[in-house]
Parts: structure tokens; sequence; C-alpha cells
């Protein structure tokens, strides 16, 4: 293929920079085989953002066949409804101790093999600063992923743990279900933080841990009538808070 054509005359940055206006399989189906140059510019590229969520199967191959491990900065993991057993897929085609770049990392009721597999691995993800893991146990919608979770708590509690003590020191922004992990680790480079469950215990922890805290979401469990709130950082400069349960006192 030796066509040309306008695209061929910007500049290599100038493409760089349009390309971070999209994902990596809307970048591929709008200028794969566009010109042999633009080909050659896609090669070099090493800033794509996958995001696998509600993602077509022609398109997750597209992704799989044009891009390597090492040019992704972003990544979205999913295993829910809409792509049941996607990261089985996936890591019979990468490893995730190959995403050398990776800055973002985001995984979406994975598979507990798949899971495994991820925090095994995980100290290698030198880059990552963004991590964000959801596991819906509650939800009543799709009973048997919940029964499956509930059954493998335990096992995702430990593993994930002993990941989280190598990698949360490094991240600069957190999404977790629960605050339970936060007993010993040090957060020194954490400035957002958005947790789906925390006790005060917990949040006393975090305050004391992550000095540099700037924003924080949370849902705070009410375990009796009154609640004391731990005092946040004199970081913090945005807060969400939600209390579970109608009494509650600061």
């Amino acid at each position: 293929m030796r066509r040309s054509n306008t695209f061929d005359l910007l500049p290599v940055e100038l493409l760089h920079t349009l390309f971070t206006y999209f994902l990596a399989h809307e970048i591929l189906l709008s200028f794969y085989n566009v010109s042999d140059h633009i080909n050659a510019v896609l090669l070099t590229y090493s800033a794509y953002r996958v995001n696998f969520k509600s993602i077509r199967k022609i398109d997750f191959d597209l992704i799989c066949r044009h891009i390597r491990a090492d040019q992704i900065i972003s990544l979205v993991l999913s295993d829910d409804k809409d792509t049941p057993g996607l990261s089985e897929l996936f890591f019979s085609r990468f490893q995730i101790e190959q995403f050398t770049q990776l800055q973002s990392l985001t995984l979406i009721e994975i598979e507990f093999e798949s899971m495994e597999s991820i925090f095994r691995n995980f100290h290698q993800l030198n880059r990552l600063r963004s991590f964000s893991f959801n596991v819906e146990l509650t939800r009543k919608k799709y009973p048997t992923r919940r029964d499956y979770y509930l059954n493998m708590f335990d096992q995702i509690d430990s593993l994930s743990f002993n990941a989280y003590t190598r990698v949360l020191p490094q991240l600069t922004h957190l999404y977790l279900n629960n605050g339970n992990v936060f007993r010993s680790i040090a957060l020194s480079h954490l400035h957002h933080l958005k947790l789906d469950k925390c006790t005060p215990n917990e949040l006393e922890i975090i305050f004391q841990n992550a000095p540099q805290l700037q924003s924080l979401d949370i849902c705070l469990e009410r375990k009796t009538q009154e609640i004391d709130i731990p005092l946040p950082s004199s970081q913090l400069t945005r807060l969400n808070l939600k209390i579970i349960g109608e009494y509650f006192h600061i």
C-alpha cells in the first residue's frame, strides 16, 4: 500500500495530539490503512487508552492484532453482563507484566482466575498511578455473580491485600469497594480516593496514612446510633460523604 493523503503532511506530534481524543479502537477504525505513513505512526504511538467495557468482539480483536501491550497507558477490563469471559480471552493473548507503560488500570467484576493472574504480577506495573477495582458484592440483579464473589471473598481479600501492599504506595488515584486494606499501608502519594464502604476506624487510618489526600468520596457505615467522624487532613479540598443510617453525629 502506497497511498498518500493530506494526513501524511501533518507532523507526527500533531497526529499524536489528535489521537488523545479517541479510545484505541476508535483510532484504529478511523485511521488504520489510511496510508503507509499513518500506519507507521500508529505503530509507534505509545499512549493508547483501551476500554473493553461493553466493547464489540470485532473491535476487541482489532486492538489485540494491532496494538502492543507496551503501547497502552490506560486499560479497562470488564467481565460484566455485556462482556462475560472477556478477561480470560484477553489473558490468552497478553500477560499483565507486558504492560510496562500502564498508568491507569480499571477492573470491573473480573473473574477470579484473571484477578489472580493480575494481582500476582501487580508489582511489576511500576508506572501505575491510578487503580479502580469494582466488585459489586451486594448486587441483587445478578445473584449468580454475587454468590460467586461472596464464595471467593476470603481468597480475593488475601490476594488483593498482598498485591496492594506493594502497589498502593505509588498510586495517586484509587477506587475500591471497601477500606479494610489500609490498616498497614502507606499512601504517601495518594491524592484522590473513592470507597464504596468504609468504617470510621478505617477512615481515621486513611487520614493518618495519606497526608497528601486532596479528594475523598466515601460511604461511611454507621454501626451505632452515634458515629464519630475523624477530622480530615489539612490537604483535603473536596469531600463527598454518604453515611448509611439515620442517626449520626460529627
